[in-house]
């Protein structure tokens, strides 16, 4: 039996990354399936949000502003909503001191690793976005894992071309974090051709690499894409090559879309696939002989991915989202 509850959203930042557009579909979402939702952040968000209550409060400022502080309080308490769920870092920390006075059950979202996380232990859920950012705390009986998923996206009829050789595919800003120069490196020697989708401050860099180990009738830098999901449909498989990450969403989308993954060992990587498919981050031999083996071992990759593209459906979807954050407040509710 699903109650109607009125949540009281608060985000912090201004920023466009995972963070934001993940606090925007979960407000949407929960709005979308009859919730009553009243998001709190900065006024370019409010022609994001459908069928949810917006507040238009600017939190970018400093923390520490009184006035602020207190408008926020003020806010917050207006609202006199069921369940307050504060999204990341710095509206965590705003709003912990408040909430004796504030009296409304309390949910808190770690999205990554922080080296204090005392702000979010004063919380009465915590909600980590992986087990791995869940291990942070040493109390676990408040903590809650929801991985992050994403709106399916569509499947194409278009099937897979019959090619020569295999074509993999990696997509990610090209930034050091994502580990592509280690990724052009590993392709040495591998018998199947990549697509590295994005673009970024490390494009030239990765160029010359490429021309460097003479690879280039193998890998091609396609730059910024609208159509990821539909090459993702394209190439037989996704490699995930990051030194560190918080998710990544790129696993989601490419396991709803039935394209295998392998991977190194970041994120929530290992709560969805198995040890095989996994190298540890940040160690070129380690991703070449994964890459090879499974280039080798193709046909059993296949097989072994049809497992993992149900779980992905069970816990990578935005309504498993949803449903795993509707448990938390009513766990709240009830209590």
């Amino acid at each position: 039996e699903r109650r109607i509850m009125h949540i009281c959203m608060v985000m912090a930042g201004d920023e466009e990354g995972g963070l934001e557009k993940h606090v925007v579909e979960l407000a949407n979402g929960l709005a979308q399936i009859g919730q009553k939702v009243t998001l709190i952040a900065h006024e370019k968000y409010a022609e994001r949000v459908q069928g949810v209550e917006f507040k238009a409060l600017d939190l970018s400022k400093s923390r520490k502003n009184p006035i602020l502080l207190w408008q926020l309080y003020q806010t917050i308490k207006a609202t006199r909503a069921d369940v307050l769920h504060v999204q990341a870092n710095k509206a965590v920390s705003m709003i912990a001191p408040m909430l004796k006075w504030l009296k409304i059950p309390s949910v808190a979202t770690l999205h990554n690793f922080k080296r204090n996380v005392q702000a979010f232990e004063k919380y009465d859920r915590i909600i980590a976005v992986s087990r791995r950012v869940a291990n942070q705390f040493a109390q676990q009986d408040r903590v809650r894992v929801v991985l992050n998923g994403i709106q399916p996206p569509t499947l194409q009829t278009a099937q897979k071309q019959s090619h020569q050789s295999l074509q993999a595919i990696a997509v990610a800003r090209l930034v050091p974090a994502k580990g592509f120069d280690l990724l052009v490196e590993a392709w040495q020697g591998i018998d199947a051709k990549l697509w590295i989708v994005g673009d970024g401050p490390d494009r030239d860099l990765l160029q010359e690499k490429i021309q460097q180990y003479a690879l280039a009738d193998r890998i091609e830098l396609l730059g910024h894409r609208n159509d990821i999901s539909a090459l993702m449909q394209q190439a037989d498989f996704l490699v995930i090559s990051s030194r560190n990450e918080g998710g990544p969403y790129t696993l989601a989308e490419a396991l709803l879309v039935h394209c295998p993954v392998i991977s190194t060992d970041v994120g929530m990587v290992a709560e969805i696939l198995p040890p095989e498919l996994i190298c540890p981050a940040n160690d070129v031999t380690a991703l070449h002989e994964l890459i090879q083996h499974h280039v080798q071992q193709f046909e059993q990759l296949t097989q072994q991915s049809e497992a993992i593209y149900q779980r992905a459906e069970q816990q990578l979807t935005l309504n498993a989202v949803l449903s795993n954050t509707l448990q938390v407040y009513q766990e709240l509710s009830h209590a």
